[in-house]
């Protein structure tokens, strides 16, 4: 092996590890956009099903509601 050979080994070695330390870097970062992502998506889902509750609620509230201005209309109507 040549001296110009050996060089050449050491500069694509130290590439390499270059690049897979960019690698880990980029790794470890991405780790900690999912687990933000899905701390989000968690909040998220729960902010949801308070609002499917609520809904639920002000839909059976209408509904009643409704009945009672059904049943006054009805009343009035009768007079």
């Amino acid at each position: 092996m040549t001296n110009k050979g050996m060089f050449e080994d050491a500069i694509k070695l130290e590439k390499q590890d270059r690049k897979i330390k960019r690698l880990n870097m980029r790794i470890k970062e991405l780790m900690e956009i999912n687990k933000e992502h899905q701390q989000m998506n968690g909040k998220l889902h729960s902010e949801l099903e308070i609002e499917k509750k609520n809904h639920t609620i002000t839909r059976e509230d209408n509904d009643m509601l409704n009945k009672e201005i059904g049943r006054l209309m009805k009343k009035l109507q009768e007079k």
